[in-house]
């Protein structure tokens, strides 16, 4: 297993936010009550046991350091990460994001950026 990995837990390959592929890194299932993208329930134990032990069902890729999540961008071969700190300014942001495919900033539907790619 790569030392600092991400997880690819879900694909959406959306037109509307230009998002690919959403990665969580290593440290993200470091923590606690976490829900599966792919069905807004948490993840069981044996599930969680398994992508800790390399055997996703998703694909892993080597994370960027001090990243929590990693977005692809649709249609390039883009990787952007996020920190904590912008993570929570994604998910906690009302409206849906779009994502800029050249320099990983997402962008409000008003055009105000909310989180910058590391």
């Amino acid at each position: 297993m790569m030392k600092n990995w991400a997880y690819g837990a879900l694909t959406l390959n959306s037109n509307d936010n230009g998002v690919g592929t959403i990665y969580y890194t290593k440290a993200y299932f470091e923590g606690e009550n976490l829900v599966d993208p792919t069905t807004a329930a948490p993840y069981t134990k044996e599930a969680l046991e398994a992508i800790k032990a390399g055997n996703g069902k998703g694909e892993y890729i080597d994370a960027k350091d001090g990243a929590l999540l990693g977005m692809s961008a649709k249609g390039t071969e883009n990787i952007f990460w996020y920190s904590a700190d912008d993570c929570a300014k994604i998910i906690t942001h009302a409206d849906p994001l779009k994502l800029n495919a050249d320099n990983g900033e997402l962008v409000s539907a008003g055009g105000e950026v909310i989180a910058k790619a590391l």
